[in-house]
């Protein structure tokens, strides 16, 4: 294969994969719910919520950056790729220790608190070896070679599906469900170290000036993931916190359902992001980059009210469908996503602003726009969660989601001196149709 069908191959493959692994995992969630029941399954999202904020610590954008320097390091990329192996393991090493001592003193609203808090230190496994995955899809991602991450990701999901199954069969409670996670994981990170071994020769030397400049380009992007993955997940550690693991079992079916719809918006700005990039010269292609960013505005517009349309009408349904017999315990999920509908309209709209401004180059402002939000999301949750609970954690992200598209629509609107139209996406669609998907 050439380069443009290697490219659309691992392109192709990547969302098969996901898509895959995404039923799996709502196999997963179905199957918990119903055995575990809201305040058991609030324990278990709890302790992923922490595995996965924790994780943004080991993380610290050195995959992203990774994959970039590896690549520039033609004549040593096994070296460069073992050096960053051994950089993220550290990391995440560290990261573990945070969250096994975060288990000893974190607040808990449950019943068996001691048993959380087992979990939790667990848990920190699940955030070693979700580094170590991630390192692994460096080496199959500088490599071109995304079709072996694809084996271990499917594998995971199957096994977790399979040993969770077996435990939930067993009645062996949380602290056996969480080590399914682990078990999986580790089975299929051992099969991908086999692929993995079969794509470079692992050069362990250590390169102390590789470190040093990965370190410091991954900074201000590990900075900006940081601030994201708490801002995602910190209304569901903070409603634990506060009103308990039954609240977070409810809050948690709809947010779950929420994560699945978002994904339409992150695929297509991460196919936009490539033109918009193209064109981010704004003294050559302003005019160019304006009609890209309208006709953009102009699908996310129609995916948005087609989303909360959708989530308003079927979110009975779709909380059903997940929570099968146990859907009177989670009743109040349905409203929870109605409300979350809103916020997904609203998200859609920030990803094509946030992606916009990093295509432009732009992405340290927009730093402090994440950070802001950050801080509004957790006061906000802080001053409304001990009344309203889970509808008052729904109701934050709709106003952070708000806060964050009007400061990012009037940065963009300095920018490309533009304020795109809310009522062109019908014209859009019909040049979509004519044309034959050829719109940009």
């Amino acid at each position: 294969m050439n380069l443009s069908q290697k490219v659309a191959f691992n392109t192709v493959v990547q969302i098969a994969t996901k898509a895959i692994t995404v039923i799996f995992g709502l196999l997963v969630t179905v199957l918990l719910i119903n055995y575990l029941g809201p305040e058991g399954f609030g324990n278990y999202m709890y302790v992923i919520a922490l595995a996965v904020i924790f994780g943004a610590f080991a993380d610290w954008g050195t995959a992203t950056i990774g994959v970039r320097e590896a690549a520039k390091e033609r004549k040593k990329v096994d070296r460069a790729l073992a050096n960053i192996f051994l950089i993220r393991l550290a990391l995440s090493l560290m990261a573990a220790l945070m969250m096994a001592l975060a288990a000893m003193v974190i607040p808990l609203q449950t019943t068996n608190p001691l048993l959380v808090r087992r979990a939790i230190m667990l848990g920190s496994l699940i955030l070693i070896l979700n580094t170590l995955k991630a390192s692994l899809l460096v080496i199959f991602q500088t490599k071109l070679q995304l079709q072996k991450q694809s084996v271990v990701d499917m594998t995971i999901s199957i096994l977790i599906l399979l040993i969770s199954l077996f435990f939930v069969w067993q009645r062996l409670g949380l602290i056996p469900l969480i080590s399914a996670v682990v078990l999986a994981n580790l089975a299929g990170i051992t099969i991908g170290f086999f692929l993995a071994s079969r794509t470079i020769k692992f050069d362990w030397r250590f390169d102390r000036q590789f470190i040093r400049r990965l370190l410091v380009e991954s900074f201000p992007m590990g900075a900006i993931l940081l601030i994201f993955t708490i801002d995602n997940k910190i209304d569901t550690v903070m409603l634990g916190s506060i009103k308990g693991s039954g609240a977070v079992g409810i809050y948690a079916v709809a947010y779950r359902i929420y994560d699945v719809l978002i994904l339409g918006a992150a695929y297509f700005m991460i196919a936009l992001l490539p033109i918009l990039s193209r064109y981010s010269d704004l003294t050559k292609w302003r005019t160019k980059l304006k009609r890209i960013y309208q006709k953009s505005f102009d699908f996310m517009f129609l995916m948005g009210i087609t989303a909360v349309i959708g989530v308003w009408l079927f979110a009975p349904l779709a909380v059903k469908l997940i929570t099968q017999k146990r859907l009177l315990e989670f009743s109040d999920s349905i409203a929870v996503l109605r409300l979350l509908g809103l916020a997904l309209f609203l998200a859609y709209l920030n990803h094509l602003t946030g992606y916009t401004i990093v295509a432009l180059g732009k992405q340290r402002r927009y730093f402090f726009i994440a950070l802001g939000a950050l801080v509004f999301n957790v006061i906000a949750n802080a001053l409304v969660i001990p009344q309203y609970s889970y509808y008052g954690a729904a109701v934050v992200t709709i106003f952070t989601e708000s806060l964050v598209l009007i400061i990012t629509s009037i940065f963009i609107f300095r920018l490309l001196e533009f304020i795109p139209s809310p009522f062109r996406f019908p014209k859009t669609v019909i040049e979509f149709i004519k044309n034959r998907g050829k719109v940009f």
